[in-house]
This record gives C-alpha cells, structure tokens and sequence, in this order.
C-alpha cells in the first residue's frame, strides 16, 4: 500500500498535535523523525505518512493544527 506524506518539519509539538488527532481516530501513521536530539526543533526534519486510502481524511483533521 502506498503512503503519503502529511506532515514535514521540525516542530515537535505540531507532531505530538497530529499523531493524537490521528490516533483518536483510528488511522494508521509513519514517522520518520531525523531530528537531532541534542538540538530538537532546531536541526533535523520529522515525517508523518498515513496510508493513501487515509490521506484525504487525515489531511482535513489535521488542517486546523497546522494553520
């Protein structure tokens, strides 16, 4: 199954925001965190990616958190 991405950055608690919204609702996400821990939300880039059939739903849940 293909995956797309909702979600790149560096701000940790943006993705704390999306992965609860996705969770509450049941859909499946990937995160790819590249992130530098000894300087987090400074160097470094996380990735969220739900599965294709999931993208359009979790696109529009996540909408308000990231305006």
């Amino acid at each position: 199954m293909d995956r797309i991405l909702i979600y790149s950055g560096n701000s940790q608690v943006l993705v704390s925001g999306i992965k609860n919204v996705l969770d509450e609702t049941g859909i499946t996400y990937y995160e790819i965190n590249k992130s530098d821990s000894s300087y987090p939300g400074i160097l470094g880039e996380i990735k969220i990616f739900v599965d294709e059939t999931d993208g359009l739903k979790a696109k529009a849940l996540i909408a308000d958190i990231l305006e």
